[in-house]
């Protein structure tokens, strides 16, 4: 796989193509392979190719979320956003209770249909993953500004303080100037779950703006 990953880089794709179809007929249960093989295809625009590869990995690694919803936004990237939707329902049936899926569903819904179809979706993916920080995070966002905190309070309780929810908490604090609270509530999120980057990602970025040096 490293091959493969090194030949993409330095713009071998051709080889790298090679690399990996002889990987995947070695090691056909290796859900990169076809990640790699799929977005080498998308790349250069043959979506009918990377249709191919992605159908193929998720046919052989069903509970590889990842493979599903890189084949929906192959859909997506081709205009079709049907398509893109029934991909992601039938990953979700196949991988019940993944909010990662339905994150993706909902995030389809806001690129093609609206803000009012994506709460919908959300609302069914918190019915179905009632503790997701994921999806809690989203529907926080989701609110108009006034209602996030209130919001966010809900979420806490829910999601038994996931630390992505403590770090949208953190993140309303630096809405509001509170920089103190903030970096209170930032330093919370990456001591719950150290290696969660985008805790980490948001705190630089805030001490960047506001620490001292």
């Amino acid at each position: 796989m490293k091959s493969a990953v090194f030949e993409r880089q330095q713009g071998q794709t051709s080889t790298a193509l090679e690399t990996v179809s002889t990987a995947l007929s070695k090691f056909p249960k290796f859900a990169k392979l076809y990640m790699i093989q799929g977005q080498i295809h998308q790349s250069q625009k043959n979506y009918a190719a990377a249709r191919a590869s992605y159908a193929a990995g998720y046919k052989a690694c069903p509970k590889e979320t990842t493979l599903w919803i890189l084949a929906s936004r192959l859909e997506e990237a081709d205009g079709k956003s049907i398509k893109a939707r029934a991909l992601l329902e039938k990953a979700r049936m196949v991988n019940p209770a993944s909010d990662v899926l339905w994150a993706e569903a909902v995030s389809v819904e806001e690129r093609s249909a609206g803000a009012a179809q994506a709460k919908a979706m959300l609302a069914r993916g918190l019915q179905d993953c009632p503790a997701s920080g994921l999806l809690w995070s989203m529907a926080i966002w989701a609110e108009a500004r006034p209602t996030r905190k209130a919001r966010s309070v809900d979420a806490l309780k829910k999601s038994k303080y996931d630390p992505v929810i403590l770090c949208a908490v953190a993140r309303l604090f630096w809405q509001e100037r509170k920089l103190e609270k903030a970096r209170q509530w930032f330093e919370r999120a990456v001591t719950t779950e150290p290696d969660l980057g985008d805790s980490w990602a948001w705190w630089l970025k805030f001490e960047r703006q506001h620490g001292t040096e």
